[in-house]
């Protein structure tokens, strides 16, 4: 563009040279064709006219009129195309003092070359017939340069496509997808703010999933009806990308919105996320960075982002809904459990919780974690093959009936391991009866050599054992059990883990405590109520 500005300056200054002009002055047309804005200008007031708009349909109407009719548009008298409310229209110009020569290449109209003369005179034959050839030079040095620059748009946006591309199909999981959809959009929209929001057909609604910028916090979980007049639920059901490029003057956009929030909006871009004419979704992004608007490039290259999207997204939930059926099989295989011994019941989902809550304290990243908590869910699902009278025996066991049981690690073993996707899990399965000093069962592993998830698991499930109630105990408080655990580093409970459990405060695992306890008591009311519904369902 420097190399076209120098272009410009050189050949406008040698017209205002030339033909004794007051001002010579370039204007390009805006894409929509509704706009002339100066931008490039030579002589008197140069520097006051540049970035000054007027209005253009008046002008192209006129323009194209003369070629369809292959008239001179020279000969049109200004006031039949110069806006009124043009700045030039101050000048009062008598049509010999004005030259008006549109810049036209290859059939295409760029804008418009105006030369204004200097004194009384009018401009001489010569004069018009240079600033016309010259136009025409113009128009092709803004064409070439435009279509340059379009195509090396052209060439970093499919860059940026290919990027994105990768990007998406690094991952399936879906709380890793949707930020690194932001990250990449972020270069290349550079919006204030984004958001996802994906569709629930179940509930007829499509909610926020993830948000970027200063209301993301209030924005994610918000929900909008999908047959309602929302911009979203508009954009998702009739499948359509919507560009409000002004959003105070577009009554599409909620006001009060704004008024609510504090947030003003200028601009807004939404995209609709369609895979095989189905909409699962929608991606938005708000205000252009820099004060400006969106155009008509950005909402192209939002879509093809959202093309790319779709199938990720879509890919990702099909990949949680299959493991979300993979944990609730494995809840289920707990809560079998529960049922036959009702001293442990909710004690695997306390310690699958506390045992995350440990996880996170030591720094693991979140798919570990996951793993760690599916196999803090099912470390005892070896007790299935232990006898009633074994396993919920009142007294203390003998010898014998100790061997059943230490044998419970190795069945959930061989139970599980020819399920693929739980191979991590069931290192916690096997080692959760481990100990740090190498007195544990089955194998006697000590140290480093015991899973850090069984490891992590341990403290859990004796903090849990201990602060629990028995019928033949009270459980003890959190400072008695801590004190306990801590008495246990290098013996029992491997020192690293110790740490972090003493570090985490005392109300946090209380906190924890009452909400599985909460999330145990809807659960079954939920289960009471379907089974209702299926003995008794509503008469049709």
């Amino acid at each position: 563009m420097a190399e076209l500005d120098l272009t410009l300056f050189s050949i406008i200054k040698a017209i205002q040279d030339g033909a004794g002009c007051e001002s010579v002055s370039v204007w390009l047309l805006n894409e929509t064709e509704t706009e002339l804005e100066c931008t490039h200008a030579v002589g008197y007031r140069a520097a006051e006219i540049l970035g000054d708009v007027m209005r253009a349909q008046k002008f192209v109407k006129v323009q194209r009129d003369a070629a369809v009719k292959k008239a001179e548009f020279e000969n049109v008298p200004p006031s039949e195309w110069l806006d009124a409310k043009t700045p030039l229209s101050q000048f009062g110009l008598d049509p010999g003092q004005l030259i008006a020569a549109p810049l036209t290449a290859r059939g295409k109209l760029l804008g418009a070359l105006i030369a204004i003369h200097k004194g009384d005179k009018s401009f001489s034959r010569a004069d018009r017939d240079m600033v016309n050839t010259l136009a025409a030079d113009i128009a092709v040095a803004i064409q070439n340069t435009q279509l340059y620059e379009q195509q090396d748009k052209t060439s970093q946006r499919q860059n940026l496509l290919n990027q994105i591309s990768r990007q998406l199909h690094q991952t399936l999981d879906l709380d890793e997808l949707i930020p690194g959809i932001f990250a990449e959009v972020n270069k290349a929209i550079k919006a204030e703010a984004q958001s996802i929001w994906l569709v629930d057909e179940a509930e007829g609604i499509i909610k926020c999933r993830y948000a970027t910028g200063p209301l993301a916090e209030m924005l994610i979980g918000f929900a909008v009806s999908l047959t309602g007049k929302s911009i979203v639920g508009t954009s998702v059901s009739r499948k359509e990308s919507i560009i409000i490029k002004d959003a105070q003057k577009d009554p599409r956009r909620a006001r009060s919105a704004d008024k609510w929030t504090g947030f003003v909006t200028r601009s807004m871009m939404t995209v609709p996320l369609v895979l095989k004419d189905r909409s699962i979704g929608a991606i938005q992004a708000v205000n252009k960075r820099g004060g400006q608007l969106f155009n008509r490039e950005d909402l192209d290259l939002f879509r093809a982002i959202a093309d790319n999207a779709a199938l990720a997204v879509h890919n990702a939930q099909l990949v949680a809904e299959l493991q979300n059926s993979y944990d609730l099989t494995l809840e289920a295989l707990s809560a079998a459990l529960d049922l036959r011994d009702r001293e442990t019941e909710g004690h695997s989902r306390r310690v699958v919780e506390y045992t995350a809550r440990l996880a996170q304290q030591i720094g693991l990243d979140r798919k570990t974690i996951n793993d760690i908590r599916r196999g803090a869910l099912i470390h005892d699902i070896g007790k299935i093959g232990v006898p009633d009278a074994v396993l919920l025996k009142p007294g203390a066991l003998n010898d014998e009936e100790r061997k059943i049981i230490e044998c419970h690690p190795q069945t959930g073993y061989d139970m599980l391991v020819g399920i693929p996707y739980l191979q991590e899990e069931i290192r916690i399965v096997l080692g959760h009866q481990e100990k740090w000093d190498g007195t544990g069962y089955p194998f006697g592993l000590r140290g480093e050599g015991i899973p850090l998830g069984a490891r992590l698991f341990a403290i859990a499930d004796t903090f849990d054992a201990l602060t629990s109630d028995r019928p033949y105990r009270k459980g003890c408080s959190y400072e008695v059990a801590r004190k306990l655990i801590e008495e246990e580093s290098g013996r029992q409970f491997d020192p690293q883990a110790v740490a972090a459990f003493l570090a985490i405060p005392p109300e946090e695992w209380m906190q924890i405590r009452v909400r599985v306890t909460e999330e145990i008591k809807k659960r079954l009311e939920s289960k009471k109520r379907i089974a209702q519904e299926e003995i008794h369902p509503e008469d049709e």
